[in-house]
């Protein structure tokens, strides 16, 4: 399983040591860094990732304050050069927590801590609930095609039905395993296994076709060569 991976911290050194140290990590995908937490924000409203090494003290945000805005959406590491953060970070549900100068023994933890939970949730993972109206409906992710936005609401299109909820597409992409499923449009969140074709601009499922936005593309290519 692939754990892709982005990191945030206004020392562009210690942002290197972090590349360096992801590129020795197999099941690392480290997609981008930043020096800005508010540049993050702008990729993640686009992007998905499964897990951000964030530096506490940030200039613009606080790393925890960010930590709060999405928790739920993905797993946090904390890095910082000062230990009396540690109780903050785990207030707001950090999985790990890494000192500066990090070494790459304790960095290497902090990855395999990350794996071993998604690991954990993917594999034992074969359904989601979701509210329609006033009723929770079991959704089997093996049934989903795809899942469309319209306003306030989703669509999801299994093989035999439509389920319609109030939710936004952050909140249904934190439940559903990065492994099977991608956003490949601003409204449009599909199942990798439905997909019987990719096109210039379109994919083709067993039920329909479902457009593809210019800011997903270079995902579905690393898909094509995965």
């Amino acid at each position: 399983m692939k754990i892709s991976c982005i990191a945030i911290d206004d020392e562009p050194a210690s942002l290197a040591v972090i590349e360096q140290y992801a590129e020795l990590v197999p099941f690392l995908a480290l997609k981008r860094t930043f020096v800005s937490v508010k540049e993050a924000l702008a990729f993640l409203k686009n992007e998905r990732v499964d897990c951000i090494f964030l530096d506490v003290k940030m200039p613009d945000l606080p790393g925890t304050e960010l930590a709060r805005i999405l928790r739920g959406q993905t797993q946090i590491i904390f890095i910082t050069a000062y230990s009396e953060y540690a109780v903050q970070g785990f207030e707001v549900q950090a999985l790990d927590y890494l000192l500066k100068p990090i070494e790459f023994d304790r960095f290497l933890q902090a990855a395999n801590r990350v794996h071993a939970h998604l690991s954990q949730r993917v594999e034992g993972q074969s359904s989601i609930f979701v509210k329609e109206g006033y009723d929770w409906i079991r959704v089997s992710l093996n049934e989903i095609q795809y899942i469309q936005s319209d306003t306030n609401l989703l669509f999801i299109y299994e093989r035999n039905r439509r389920v319609i909820t109030r939710m936004t597409m952050i909140e249904m992409l934190s439940l559903l395993p990065s492994d099977r499923f991608m956003r490949v449009h601003k409204s449009f969140i599909v199942a990798i296994e439905a997909i019987q074709k990719i096109e210039r601009h379109q994919l083709t499922l067993a039920k329909g076709n479902v457009p593809i936005g210019e800011l997903y593309r270079e995902g579905l290519e690393r898909l094509l060569l995965r």
